[in-house]
């Protein structure tokens, strides 16, 4: 690794000012990313790592490193206290980055020589914290690299030993010494698969009987699902196979190769299988206007002009950055149009037959993509976004014409923001309820991708009168 000069403070330290150099290599990159995460945890945003001018190599093994290191941070933090004799909570950001960063590969990633990813790190340390702060770097990440036993595989996802024994995304067991354990369930799941236990408490309540599958699934490393609503003009390739969902297909080929694949078949578009089941549970109908209200980046959007041909579509976003990816999407687009949400009133003043509001959740039944959420307070979460979900009803459901249908939409497994805010719906006496469903993660580590699945739900009204939404 290239050593870049020192730096004297934080102020002016490359590894936060906006006027750092670019990453040198995968490890540089991937611990500025883990910095950010390590000063915020448990609050994380989606952090970008700088790796344009990065090979392609060193790019994946970048992402590799941010996610094997955020996705079992609990795991890793664990090791890493247990073996500096220190907690966790003490150790500065840097420092938590580089041990968890350092961690993560030495025990997760495959055909890695540990002498180079000591190495680097130690190099990245002394470059990017101080120069002494090697010597501790090396030192844990040594005993880190003794700690790694030997694999064993496990039928049924279940360790031989979970006192000794941490679960990989690929079904492999991993067997640590010197390194105990939790005992209790909660404390050992915790660890194991790096969920907070006041989430595996919630879960436990809510769903006794598949809980453990639930937090397994979070560490499955999620293939990319593939949607169409016809297959048969897809030209077949070596780079997708099946899926168990019939409109659905697994990509396999190179990240790399994806964009083009995808602007090769325009009629395929990147969406999981549950999410894609909220449009196709819609009851058909002869719907002239749909406001698509939360469209995010028009996966949903899309389904919607795919099954309703000759409606207008209206999908409006909030995001900035969101906003801008629709436009893009969609231009040119024949029945659909895309504005923010301030222009609700304006860009559809007779009102609309059909109106799917997919909205802003805990992203609970998501966890497995959406790393940076399975950490954030689950109860504080639900209470600040249950608001916000009942909010945006408030807001769109003036829009909806009399016998226009509403659809409410999450991908959380929360009960306060799914059937919760269904009963509250059903309140309303201006609104009939119609159908809802619920769809669970599907897979566990080690299984086919073909059978991979978010979770997803929606709830379906048909409005009976052209009356504003109940209060609350």
């Amino acid at each position: 690794m290239s050593k870049a000069p020192s730096r004297s403070s934080d102020r002016n330290h490359p590894a936060h000012a906006h006027s750092a150099p670019p990453p040198v290599d995968a490890r540089d990159a991937a611990y500025r990313v883990l910095s950010a995460h390590a000063r915020t945890f448990p609050d994380l945003l989606p952090v970008e790592p700088e790796t344009h001018q990065l090979d392609p190599r060193d790019r994946a093994l970048c992402h590799a490193i941010i996610r094997e290191s955020v996705t079992r941070w609990i795991t890793l933090r664990h090791i890493v206290s247990h073996l500096a004799g220190r907690g966790f909570e003490t150790i500065e950001p840097r420092m938590q980055a580089v041990l968890v960063g350092g961690a993560a590969q030495l025990l997760l990633l495959d055909r890695l020589p540990p002498h180079a990813v000591i190495n680097e790190s130690v190099e990245w340390a002394k470059t990017y914290i101080r120069p002494k702060a090697g010597g501790m770097t090396n030192a844990i990440l040594r005993k880190v690299a003794r700690a790694k036993g030997t694999f064993a595989d496990s039928s049924g996802n279940v360790a031989t030993d979970s006192s000794t024994q941490i679960p990989l995304s690929d079904g492999r067991w991993l067997s640590l010494h010197e390194v105990p354990l939790p005992t209790d369930e909660i404390s050992n799941f915790s660890v194991l698969y790096s969920i907070p236990k006041a989430t595996i408490k919630r879960w436990k309540s809510l769903y006794p009987d598949r809980f453990s599958d639930l937090i397994a699934h979070t560490i499955v490393s999620p293939p990319t699902v593939l949607y169409s609503a016809d297959w048969q003009s897809v030209k077949d390739t070596d780079s997708v196979e099946e899926h168990t969902s019939s409109h659905h297909r697994v990509y396999s080929g190179p990240r790399a190769k994806l964009a083009s694949y995808l602007d090769e078949h325009p009629q395929v578009c990147v969406q999981d299988s549950a999410s894609s089941v909220v449009v196709q549970s819609i009851p058909d109908g002869n719907y002239q206007t749909i406001i698509d209200y939360c469209a995010g980046q028009g996966t949903k959007t899309r389904q919607l002009a795919e099954r309703f041909p000759d409606a207008q579509i209206i999908a409006m976003e909030i995001d900035s950055r969101r906003l801008d990816t629709l436009m893009d999407v969609f231009d040119g687009s024949r029945n659909v149009i895309v504005r923010g949400t301030d222009e609700l009133d304006h860009c559809c003043p007779s009102g609309a037959d059909l109106i799917l509001t997919d909205v802003p959740c805990t992203n609970s039944g998501v966890l497995a993509r959406r790393m940076e959420a399975r950490y954030r307070p689950m109860t504080a979460q639900t209470q600040r976004l249950t608001q916000i979900q009942r909010e945006i009803l408030e807001t769109v459901v003036p829009k909806l014409r009399k016998n226009g249908v509403l659809v409410y939409s999450t991908c959380s497994i929360e009960q306060e923001e799914n059937q919760d805010q269904r009963d509250w719906i059903k309140q309303d006496p201006e609104f009939e309820y119609l159908s809802d469903h619920q769809i669970l993660p599907a897979g566990l580590p080690g299984q086919d991708t073909t059978v991979y699945s978010d979770a997803s739900y929606a709830c379906i009204f048909r409005r009976n009168a052209d009356m504003r939404f109940a209060d609350s």
